[in-house]
């Protein structure tokens, strides 16, 4: 099994096989398994007075130059989104300090497929704190993880944090990544004993026995099928908000989330509150 040995997979787990994660330098359309730290990316932000998002956001488009050879265009922003969405989900719910993220993208077969994996708390322990969903178990965790606005830490009655702008929490990401994986690919996450298969179609869910401390996530994409990411994403948001406003009762988000925006939206997002801010006062 050379290309797992050399992607870093037997010497992750102790087998004295093959390459350690983050040995392969990796090149252009594949990155072998390599491990962040949560505490430096947030150091790292910090040091430079932003977000952590703002720095998930750098690496997210890092990794994704590398997978599509290009840093604009439909596959480098449809994967850095991916990657961004997920990796975020790691960084403020996992509690945990390394995560391992690896990929490759066949140009030629027009797919793309990206692993991230941590060995947090896991997300039935994550979404627990959310008093209006039953996640008692991993396999009713994942279907709620699935939803729009649904989150451990944004919902009705919850406690509001300082903390705003496009990076607010929205329990959106997970959402708006399988959507985009089950147009032609398909989406995998397992957390504790359960995995969860979501293909297109109208009966594309297969549950799995797994047993695995924390979460992981593997996603392919069909990247032939990809037209406007901004109006793929504008047609998801719309059905997420549809089916926020049916269960707002119990869901609570912020419209502004980054989940719901591409990276260029950013910038132009944030002066539009300024100035709306300005003409306030």
């Amino acid at each position: 099994m050379p290309y797992a040995a050399h992607m870093g997979f037997f010497k992750a787990f102790g087998l004295d096989f093959g390459r350690k994660p983050g040995e392969a330098l990796g090149s252009r359309n594949y990155i072998p398994l390599t491990y962040f730290d949560s505490t430096v990316l947030k150091n790292t932000a910090a040091q430079q007075g932003l977000d952590v998002g703002d720095e998930i956001e750098a690496q997210s488009k890092r990794l994704s130059e590398t997978l599509s050879g290009a840093d604009s265009g439909e596959v480098f922003e449809t994967l850095s989104y991916s990657i961004r969405e997920i990796m975020r989900n790691v960084v403020e719910h996992a509690q945990v300090d390394r995560f391992g993220v690896c990929a490759q993208f066949w140009p030629t077969k027009g797919r793309a497929e990206v692993a991230i994996v941590d060995r947090g708390i896991g997300l039935r322990e994550s979404i627990r704190a959310n008093p209006h969903i039953d996640a008692t178990t991993d396999k009713s965790a994942i279907n709620y993880a699935l939803m729009p606005a649904v989150s451990g830490k944004a919902f009705k009655g919850a406690r509001r944090l300082a903390k705003r702008g496009p990076w607010t929490n929205s329990g959106f990401g997970l959402y708006m990544t399988s959507r985009i994986c089950r147009m032609g690919g398909n989406f995998f996450i397992s957390s504790g004993t359960t995995g969860m298969l979501l293909t297109s179609g109208k009966d594309g869910k297969r549950y799995y026995e797994t047993s695995l401390n924390g979460t992981a996530v593997r996603m392919i994409i069909r990247t032939e099928n990809l037209d406007s990411l901004t109006a793929t994403l504008a047609k998801f948001r719309e059905d997420g908000f549809a089916i926020q406003q049916k269960y707002k009762e119990i869901v609570s988000i912020d419209p502004s989330s980054a989940s719901l925006m591409l990276s260029q939206d950013f910038d132009l997002n944030l002066w539009d509150k300024l100035l709306s801010n300005l003409r306030l006062k």
